[in-house]
């Protein structure tokens, strides 16, 4: 459901169920499966209202969404210290938050995109944080033109988590800038280059696996 109430107003609500069964890999992968896992189920609700304005110089358009999650029987993946994993279900969880975003686009062709997620994900019988999921997290997106080429400063960041149900396996909160560069030589036909964790941040989204460290890749993108 929608409404525009005002030119530059709007506001939004929605209402979901969802259903997932558990992979053939979650039941039956050696050494990484758990049989018993039954499917897991969830109702939804969200709501949300934006706002757009626009100037000589630039346009902008900002929202804020809260949500609330409900999930039966939760699928979540984790391991204890001597590192034997597999997936389990919860009971109860429950994922509430709100999302705070900005985009605003100027007129010398300069983007900026901005996100926001302050989260509640808890076990409801325990109160503890979900699995690999951070009470914050946050997205920051600049581009800008500099004749034919598009460069770009991307920043991600996201708060304390945990490996496992249980809290026990911390993982520490991290910021990640990248670099993104794009070059078009003809029409249909982009040179594109893009550097990950430009600052070779050492940080973790699963315990004990490495993500890699500073990266760079190029490329050709031909579009007809």
């Amino acid at each position: 459901w929608g409404w525009r109430f005002a030119p530059q107003w709007r506001v939004t609500a929605g209402y979901g169920t969802a259903f997932k069964a558990p992979t053939f890999n979650d039941l039956y992968y050696p050494g990484f499966s758990n049989p018993d896992l039954v499917p897991e189920t969830s109702t939804s609700v969200e709501a949300g209202v934006y706002a757009t304005a626009s100037g000589d110089a630039v346009r902008v358009e900002a929202r804020a969404i809260g949500y609330r999650n409900r999930v039966q029987r939760l699928i979540v993946f984790g391991c204890d210290a001597d590192f034997n994993c597999r997936p389990d279900n919860v009971d109860r969880a429950t994922l509430a938050g709100v999302t705070l975003g900005l985009d605003a686009t100027f007129t010398a062709g300069t983007t900026l995109a901005a996100s926001l997620d302050l989260a509640s994900p808890e076990d409801d019988r325990t109160g503890l944080l979900l699995p690999r999921r951070a009470r914050e997290h946050g997205a920051l997106a600049l581009a800008h033109p500099f004749g034919p080429v598009r460069a770009g400063l991307e920043l991600v960041a996201s708060g304390r988590r945990y490996d496992d149900p249980a809290n026990r396996i911390p993982l520490v909160g991290y910021a990640v800038v990248n670099l993104t560069a794009e070059w078009a030589v003809q029409r249909g036909i982009t040179l594109f280059a893009r550097a990950d964790n430009v600052l070779d941040r050492d940080y973790e989204l699963a315990a004990g696996y490495a993500t890699g460290g500073a990266r760079i890749y190029a490329g050709l993108r031909w579009q007809p």
